[in-house]
């Protein structure tokens, strides 16, 4: 702080919450991704003012995979990750065979793709082999997000 109780130019307040880039999520059929920035803290603004930012990027043609689930993806596929695809557009996905190997979880997953495959952590098996690789090595899925198996394929596997 300089001797007049102001910030040096480019420092950051130390009371601050740092506000995640690089996360989609699609709810009612509209799909944002977040942006990067830091909130003051304790935030003095309105609820809108004080949550981290969303920017809305796409709408699905359909509907949402699973409303409301956040997860890493880059932004130009965003979309194509967290809507539902067309009757017609083919697999993204096919099943997994008898004896196949689960790649293993972070703590906290609920769902991980690795290798082309998509393992549920809690029963630690092999639920699909992505056609087209996963969207992120080693993406997943939070405990908490309320998805299914072929939804947390057709969120893992890439499009």
């Amino acid at each position: 702080m300089g001797s007049e109780g102001r910030r040096q130019p480019g420092s950051a307040p130390l009371n601050a919450i740092d506000c995640a880039d690089g996360l989609a999520r699609c709810s009612a059929g509209m799909v944002e991704v977040s942006r990067r920035t830091s909130l003051p803290w304790p935030c003095r603004g309105t609820p809108e003012q004080c949550a981290c930012p969303w920017e809305r990027v796409d709408g699905c043609a359909r509907r949402c995979v699973a409303d409301g689930v956040e997860v890493v993806v880059p932004k130009d596929r965003a979309a194509g990750q967290l809507c539902e695809t067309a009757a017609d557009a083919g697999p993204v996905t096919t099943p997994a065979s008898q004896g196949e190997t689960p790649r293993g979880c972070d703590e906290g997953q609920a769902y991980r793709c690795e290798g082309d495959v998509v393992t549920a952590c809690r029963e630690n098996a092999v639920v699909a082999r992505c056609l087209r690789g996963c969207v992120a090595e080693g993406s997943g899925l939070d405990d908490d997000v309320p998805v299914d198996r072929e939804g947390a394929a057709a969120i893992l596997c890439s499009h």
